[in-house]
């Protein structure tokens, strides 16, 4: 007992001199006097500067670049060899270098798919990355990037290993932007996880999983399921023997049918379903975009303006990287650009041909080239149709002369209440969900609106617009029912919510049209009254589409009228040039 005794008394001892260690060092770094009134100087801990860019060193320097600053700082101890420029941990005190712990091992791969906590690398397979992952890029001077700078698809990458994980990439060149990655969707656009992907060729293919190849034949059909993968969740390439060889899927229907693609085909396994990829040039891309995007009807000149439009707006989506964690760069929806909807045509083929590496160029940049169908005859500001973006100089709305012969050049729809309770109901919970900032209701309580999770409207009262922008577009839209008041932001969001859901529209040459789940244009008025006994709103409209940027149909319209391509652009994008991403 006297011994257990002894050992208490000893640790608490020993705790109550740590206590006032701990409590001296505290004051010290903390700068405070001394008994004597003489401030203690404050003592700098060390720090361990990870993955930083080593740049160069002399026997007492180093020269180092971290965070987006090029330092140099002495070293405790002299540098024995001059330093290569490479990747390394550094741990400075106060302005002195105390170690350098250097990182030689590199690997180069083509970048499959990109998040922010791994990297599927060709040859490699899914590699993590490490705490204080870093991107240089060292063209065109020494500059930090985030890790989405990394882009899908690009080949000869490089990339520095610490233990097996990732710790920082090095861009040494501009990337090459001939190839893009189409992420494919379902059938009707529903989603991108396939149950199954059936495979043939007008060719003979090769399915590549590793180290393993499988040799199919013209004609054959090779199936892929989740079953299939087995254990292997990895991904396998298709590809065509022929360079010219095309690769059906045959399980996936588009408006013209069966799809057929260009270049390769990537089945990645997931715990969702299978994911299609296609990878392929730039202008084969193009190929199938013009035809589902713009009727190959239209004149050679609109066809070559629309050529460099989807160029341009592929080029920035590419460099954009939003479909990085899919393994791709755009989708082959509306939600990108509408890609192998419809087939090839000799028309598209040569107004891309005709162009070939040509986009529109802003002080420098590549230009962001929206386009739609149909002018109301004013083209609408970027600003005014996607909340919170910012002006954009060649999107500034503006009166155009060009779409009047369009048959959406002008329309007419009426919606009952009823109708109106239906589908606004319906749109307020939908676009809710999706965008909840964009959807408010009015508070009471603070006479504001705000945002908040949506019933129902009850019996419609009114239905305002609230604002509009440019050329009069609407930008805020403001529903009064029984169980509230709402205010609608985003024509996208104004357009879902005054949709003519199976109704029937009337276009200004008198064809009538089955309504959608948009309504064409937010370039509309509304007008409450009776018709045929009905309480409800007839809307007025005109237009089709967003109204920012080209106008399709106006493009076409210049075409006829004897305009060349440039003054199609001049007129769309003023104040961009045209130039070339490669030649």
């Amino acid at each position: 007992m006297k011994k257990k005794g002894f050992f208490l008394t000893a640790v608490l001892l020993l705790a109550v001199l740590l206590f006032f260690w701990k409590e001296k060092d505290l004051f010290q770094k903390k700068g405070q006097q001394s008994a004597t009134g003489t401030p203690t100087p404050e003592i700098a801990m060390p720090e361990t500067l990870r993955n930083v860019w080593i740049l160069s060193s002399t026997e007492e320097s180093i020269t180092y670049f971290y965070e987006g600053k090029q330092t140099t700082l002495p070293t405790k101890g002299k540098v024995q060899d001059r330093l290569p420029a490479c990747v390394g941990d550094l741990t400075v005190q106060g302005n002195e270098i105390l170690s350098l712990v250097l990182k030689p091992d590199k690997i180069t791969a083509k970048v499959l798919r990109v998040d922010e906590k791994e990297m599927e690398l060709e040859g490699y397979g899914v590699l993590p990355l490490t705490e204080g992952f870093k991107v240089y890029r060292l063209y065109d001077g020494v500059a930090e990037e985030p890790s989405g700078k990394i882009l899908v698809g690009s080949a000869d990458t490089e990339f520095v290993l610490e233990g097996g994980k990732l710790c920082a990439s090095l861009l040494r060149k501009k990337p090459e932007l001939k190839k893009i990655r189409v992420l494919i969707g379902t059938t009707g656009y529903q989603g991108y996880y396939h149950d199954a992907i059936e495979i043939t060729a007008d060719c003979g293919f090769t399915v590549t999983s590793g180290e393993k190849k499988e040799v199919c034949e013209p004609g054959e059909r090779y199936l892929l399921t989740r079953e299939s993968f087995g254990t292997d969740s990895g991904r396998r390439v298709i590809v065509p023997d022929k360079a010219d060889g095309k690769l059906t899927v045959c399980n996936l229907k588009r408006s013209s049918g069966t799809p057929s693609y260009r270049g390769t085909l990537e089945v990645e396994c997931r715990g969702e379903g299978l994911l299609l990829v296609n990878e392929v040039t730039m202008e084969e891309y193009l190929y199938a975009v013009l035809p589902s995007e713009m009727p190959s009807s239209f004149g050679k000149e609109a066809l070559k303006a629309q050529a460099i439009c989807a160029r341009s707006y592929a080029y920035t989506e590419l460099m954009a990287n939003r479909y990085a964690a899919y393994g791709a760069h755009v989708d082959d929806s509306v939600a990108s650009q509408v890609y192998n909807n419809t087939g090839e045509t000799e028309a598209a083929v040569l107004a891309v041909k005709e162009t070939h590496g040509q986009v529109l160029f802003y002080e420098d940049t590549v230009a962001q080239c929206y386009y739609y169908s149909t002018s109301a005859g004013h083209t609408a500001s970027a600003e005014d149709v996607w909340e919170n973006a910012k002006e954009i100089p060649y999107l500034s709305g503006k009166p155009t002369a060009y779409d009047g012969e369009s048959p959406w050049y002008r329309w007419q729809t009426f919606l009952s209440l009823k109708e109106l309770e239906t589908g606004i109901n319906q749109a307020l919970k939908t676009r809710y969900s999706v965008v909840p900032e964009q959807i408010l209701t009015y508070d009471a309580s603070s006479g504001e609106f705000v945002s908040k999770p949506i019933t129902e409207t009850g019996t419609i009262k009114s239905i305002q617009i609230g604002e509009r922008g440019k050329g009069g577009i609407a930008t805020r839209l403001r529903i009064e029912g029984s169980k509230g008041v709402f205010l609608v932001k985003n024509e996208y969001n104004i357009r879902s919510m005054l949709a003519p859901l199976g109704k029937e529209i009337y276009r200004e040459n008198g064809e009538c049209v089955t309504g959608t789940s948009l309504l064409p244009s937010a370039f509309v008025v509304l007008q409450k009254g009776v018709y045929d006994g009905e309480t409800g709103y007839l809307l007025t409209g005109g237009g089709y589409g967003h109204g920012v940027g080209m106008s399709q149909c106006g493009a076409d319209a210049m075409a006829s009228a004897g305009y060349s391509c440039e003054d199609i652009i001049k007129e769309y994008y003023p104040g961009t040039e045209l130039g070339f991403i490669y030649h």
